[in-house]
C-alpha cells in the first residue's frame, strides 16, 4: 500500500508535467485519433475489397485492430518512464533512485504514467466494449476471458520492458530497443494468423506477440480454447519471472556512475 501510493504520486506529479503545455496536450490526441481512424478506414476498405481476411471478417478484423490500440496504449500509459531510463543511466542519477527507501523498478518502469495514453486508452476502451457489444454479443464467462488475455498481455508488455531496463543498466542501450518492440508490436495490429509459418509460431509463442495482441479478441470472440488460454498465462507468468530475475542480476552488476 506505501508503495501504491508513491506511485500515484509519481503519476500526478507526471500528469501535471505533461498537462503543463496544453496545446501540445491536442495537437498529441488529434494526431493519435487520426492515426487510429486513417487505419480503420484503410482496414475497412481493404476487407471489404478481399471478402475478407485471413478467414476473418470486416468486424472481426476491426475488433482486432481496436483491441490491439487498447493493449498498446495501456502499456505506454504504464511503462512510459522506461523511455527516459537511459538518461538516468548516463546521469548517474540512477545513484539516487537506488538510495531511497523504495524499490527502483517501481520508479523506472511505472514512475512517468503519461495522461495523454490515459485519455485514448479510456476513448478506445468504450468503444471497443461497445464494438464489440453490437457485433458478437460475448457471453459473460467470454468478457472474463477476454479481460484475463488483456492483463496476461500486459504482463508479457512489462516482462519485456523489464528486460529492456535490465539491458540498459548493463549497456546504456535504451532507445533502439524499444523502438524494435515498437515495430514488431505493430505487426499484431491485425491478427497474426494471416503471416505464414513459421512467421506465426515465432509471432504467436517466441515474442510472444500473439498471446498479447491476438489472444484477447479470439477469446471474446469465442475462437480460443481453453488450452490455449492456460498456455498463454503459463507464458505470461514465466516471462515476468525471468524478467524479474534478470532486473536483479543486472542491478548486482551496476557500477555507479558517480564511485
Amino acid at each position: 500500500m506505501r508503495e501504491f501510493k508513491i506511485w500515484i504520486k509519481y503519476t500526478i506529479n507526471s500528469f501535471e508535467q505533461t498537462l503543463y503545455n496544453k496545446m501540445s496536450v491536442v495537437i498529441f490526441l488529434l494526431g493519435k485519433f487520426l492515426r487510429i481512424t486513417l487505419f480503420l478506414i484503410f482496414l475497412n476498405f481493404l476487407v471489404q475489397g478481399s471478402k475478407g481476411l485471413a478467414g476473418y471478417s470486416r468486424e472481426q478484423i476491426i475488433f482486432f485492430y481496436l483491441s490491439f490500440n487498447l493493449a498498446d496504449s495501456a502499456a505506454q500509459l504504464l511503462f512510459r518512464e522506461v523511455y527516459r531510463f537511459r538518461e538516468l543511466i548516463v546521469s548517474g542519477n540512477f545513484d539516487f533512485v537506488l538510495a531511497r527507501p523504495l524499490n527502483p523498478l517501481i520508479r523506472v518502469l511505472l514512475g512517468g504514467a503519461d495522461i495523454l495514453d490515459l485519455f485514448m486508452l479510456i476513448l478506445i476502451t468504450f468503444f471497443s466494449i461497445w464494438f464489440a457489444a453490437v457485433s458478437f454479443h460475448p457471453s459473460i464467462s467470454q468478457w472474463l476471458f477476454y479481460a484475463l488475455m488483456v492483463l496476461n498481455g500486459l504482463l508479457i508488455a512489462a516482462a519485456f520492458h523489464i528486460f529492456v531496463l535490465g539491458i540498459g543498466i548493463l549497456t546504456t542501450s535504451i532507445d533502439h530497443l524499444i523502438m524494435v518492440y515498437r515495430d514488431l508490436s505493430s505487426m499484431a495490429r491485425i491478427p497474426v494468423d494471416i503471416y505464414i509459418e513459421p512467421i506465426r509460431s515465432l509471432l504467436t509463442f517466441a515474442i510472444p506477440l500473439g498471446i498479447m495482441m491476438t489472444f484477447p479478441p479470439k477469446a471474446l470472440m469465442g475462437l480460443l480454447s481453453g488450452q490455449f488460454i492456460a498456455v498463454s498465462i503459463i507464458i505470461g507468468l514465466a516471462l515476468l519471472f525471468l524478467s524479474l530475475k534478470f532486473w536483479s542480476y543486472s542491478l548486482k552488476q551496476y557500477q555507479s556512475t558517480s564511485s
